[in-house]
């Protein structure tokens, strides 16, 4: 039995950080994100990564981390404007030459033709991308619950599948070790909350495939 509460959290945390690892947030963004984060989709997760992530984030709006200093801070991070603190991209990680656009990209290419979409950044960042990646999940789960909403169970399951399945050879690979570093390197209190939210939401997409393999 599919827990579909669990799903549409896991959903909106993967898209929000997905979101968040492409492009620092705009005013707006982070005035909501001050005014909800103790709201947090997965803040009852048993995740020790989840919890930090939430005090970072209490740090950094307590500090008045600014917009500005915030997209200083993934730019050095990911390397927008010098050479990257901490590779955003899985080819880089797992591609034997260590290049962006090696193998692993066109892989996440494809996972994404699998539900009829294409990476919302296509030409403009690799599809590999950390935040690509979390995106495709957070764009599986919410195709997920669609087809769970209208008893379409066979989408439901193949959706679900294909979310799986780009979870085991895709991201539990390569970012969990990347994700810590960037915690390790980010200069804001914020976007190290932002690598340890996306952990403790890695940590709970697992332990729900492993929740259904036992049902």
């Amino acid at each position: 039995m599919l827990n579909e509460d669990r799903i549409d959290a896991l959903a909106a945390a993967f898209l929000t950080l997905g979101r968040l690892h492409l492009d620092a947030p705009d005013e707006d963004t982070l005035a909501q994100l001050r005014q909800l984060y103790t709201q947090w989709p997965l803040a009852s997760s048993d995740s020790a990564h989840t919890s930090a992530g939430l005090r970072e984030w209490a740090d950094s709006f307590g500090a008045g981390e600014s917009t500005d200093l915030l997209r200083a801070d993934i730019n050095a991070l990911y390397g927008r404007t010098a050479t990257a603190l901490v590779a955003p991209f899985e080819s880089v990680h797992r591609g034997k030459d260590g290049l962006v656009f090696d193998e692993e990209t066109l892989q996440v290419r494809a996972a994404y033709r699998q539900l009829d979409l294409q990476a919302p950044y296509l030409h403009k960042e690799p599809d590999d991308h950390v935040g690509l990646e979390f995106d495709f999940v957070a764009q599986g789960l919410a195709r997920t619950l669609s087809a769970l909403d209208v008893g379409a169970l066979t989408d439901t399951r193949r959706y679900l599948d294909v979310v799986e399945r780009f979870y085991r050879e895709h991201l539990a690979l390569w970012a969990p070790q990347m994700l810590s570093a960037a915690r390790e390197h980010a200069a804001t209190a914020f976007y190290r909350g932002v690598a340890a939210l996306s952990l403790g939401a890695l940590d709970e997409l697992g332990a729900q495939f492993e929740q259904e393999k036992q049902l």
